[in-house]
This record gives C-alpha cells, sequence and structure tokens, in this order.
C-alpha cells in the first residue's frame, strides 16, 4: 500500500511520510511543533489554574461577604425582639431570610429580606414563615415589603451568579452602612 503525500504540520511543505502517523518533514520541523504544542498546552494549563484560584477566591469573598451581612444584620437588629415569634433579643440571634438564600438567589445580601431571627425559628422551626410574613411589613414598612415582594418575583425565574466586583460592592455598601449604625 502506497502512503499519500501529506502537509508537513509546522512548515506546510509536501512530504511523503515513512508512515500514516507522521505529522512533520524533518527533525527540525518536529522540535518546533513539539516546543510550540508544549507553549500551548503550557498556556491551557496556566488558564485553567488562573480560572480554578478564581472559583476558590470567588468563594472565600462570597463566604467573607456572608458572614459582614449577617454582622451587619445582627448589630442593625440588637435588642430587636425576634421577627417570627417575638422572642426577645438574645446575643446569638440568626440573621434569618424571609426569602431563602438558596431559592432566591439575588436576595441573598438583600437587607430588607435578612431580619434578626431566634435560632428556634430560624433552624428548627424553617424560618417560621408565616409569622414572619405578618411581621416583616410592620418591621420595613408596606411599601418596602411590596417591593421585596415583586423582587422575589423576579428572582425566582434566575439563578444568581456573583461575580467579584459584586461582591466587593455589596461589602461596600454594609461597610458603610455598618459606620452609620456606629455613629
Amino acid at each position: 500500500m502506497k502512503i499519500r503525500k501529506k502537509r508537513c504540520k509546522q512548515c506546510n511543505i509536501q512530504f511523503t511520510p515513512f508512515n500514516s502517523l507522521q505529522k512533520v518533514c524533518s527533525v527540525g520541523c518536529a522540535i518546533e511543533l513539539t516546543k510550540q504544542i508544549k507553549k500551548e498546552n503550557d498556556a491551557t494549563i496556566d488558564l485553567l489554574v488562573k480560572k480554578k484560584k478564581e472559583r476558590v477566591a470567588l468563594g472565600t469573598i462570597l463566604g467573607y461577604t456572608k458572614t459582614k451581612v449577617h454582622q451587619y444584620i445582627r448589630l442593625r437588629d440588637k435588642y430587636k425582639p425576634c421577627i417570627s415569634c417575638g422572642a426577645q433579643w438574645k446575643e446569638d440571634f440568626d440573621a434569618g431570610h424571609f426569602y431563602s438564600a438558596g431559592k432566591f438567589t439575588s436576595l441573598k445580601f438583600d437587607t430588607d429580606n435578612i431580619h434578626g431571627q431566634c435560632i428556634q425559628c430560624n433552624r428548627f422551626n424553617e424560618g417560621n414563615f408565616e409569622n414572619y410574613s405578618l411581621n416583616l411589613p410592620n418591621r420595613i414598612g408596606v411599601a418596602n415589603y411590596n417591593k421585596l415582594v415583586k423582587r422575589a418575583k423576579n428572582s425566582i425565574k434566575t439563578i444568581k451568579k456573583y461575580n467579584i466586583e459584586e461582591l466587593k460592592e455589596i461589602q461596600n455598601e454594609i461597610k458603610r452602612k455598618t459606620k452609620f449604625l456606629q455613629i
């Protein structure tokens, strides 16, 4: 069986290969092609490492943002009773979400959606949603409550994926609000 001529992957000239797997015409072209492939592979590996670091960084910043928002909520709602059951304020109150952070991702850091809640209501009574919904309009006002409900209806349609810039912006806003409370 006669082997057909091929074009060299490196210098693009036609040559007759020794076998069907040969890609280049000479040793010199083979060395150059190997260098080129190694360079491309290194670039791909660098890109994958960078993306992994960004994902790790994003996860870290996401956790830090959550912590800061919850600290702000605890400071803002200090000495206020539990939003759901009205239990007297305690140091260990949770920052409970009206609309769950997992299902309503764009409301995860919305301060109208998060309020001081006792551990019993938040963790063991699944947020005590019925009482939460009765007391929330009194806490944030009817107009803000209606806006929150509207945002929730829009939020349920899509999953919000935060980027680092958005999280930094949220952190700066929370820092500003925290400073204002401490004055």
